[in-house]
């Protein structure tokens, strides 16, 4: 076993040890490119309104590894939150947090869209729906936590969010090597890292 294999295999085995991560798979350097270009077509596709920038995946393509890492719904997802971003200020917020939640279903000042996220009503710009559509207010995917310490020889660990595109292409290039991803409950993140030289 070469000294990456073994670093690298480190790093798998504290990754299926978090809860609800049930496998991690090491990604070849050409993938990097199609997922990249999948999360710039979904970016430019508003679904509706809001356009989306993609940080955390565009942090883990910068390292020189990729993996994907296999979650199931017993997964924890990191606590940094997607933020909706207005010239650099957060106008809305995602809130995992039941009880907080409460507590902005009931402000005035609050308006919940879907299940968890909230907007702030007097941190909007004025004209907002011509902004949002427009770009100008746009959905932020922080650089993620990874939820485990690098094992030595690992540096600048991260974990980004796929985007719906790169979920669908990251299940098929694993289908594609004859790994089940079958299961409706299955997830899928990618986790970049650096190893030292050696």
């Amino acid at each position: 076993m070469s000294s990456f294999e073994y670093i690298v295999g480190s790093l798998m085995e504290r990754l299926i040890n978090v809860k609800g991560i049930i496998d991690a798979v090491l990604l070849p350097t050409e993938l990097k490119n199609e997922i990249l270009s999948s999360e710039l077509c979904e970016e430019a596709n508003t679904g509706g309104f809001f356009l989306k920038y993609n940080a955390g995946v565009r942090e883990a393509l910068k390292r020189d590894h990729l993996l994907a890492a296999l979650t199931d719904e017993n997964y924890t997802y990191p606590p940094e939150p997607v933020e909706l971003i207005y010239l650099g200020d957060t106008v809305g917020v995602e809130i995992r947090d039941k009880s907080l939640l409460e507590t902005y279903r009931n402000d005035h000042n609050a308006m919940l869209l879907g299940d968890s996220f909230v907007i702030f009503k007097d941190k909007l710009p004025p004209n907002s729906v011509r902004k949002a559509m427009s770009g100008e207010i746009k959905v932020f995917i922080p650089p993620m936590s990874v939820g485990v310490d690098a094992p030595e020889g690992i540096h600048g660990l991260v974990l980004g969010m796929p985007s719906t595109y790169t979920d669908v292409l990251l299940k098929n290039w694993l289908r594609e090597k004859g790994i089940d991803v079958s299961n409706k409950n299955l997830g899928v993140v990618l986790i970049g890292f650096n190893i030292h030289k050696l």
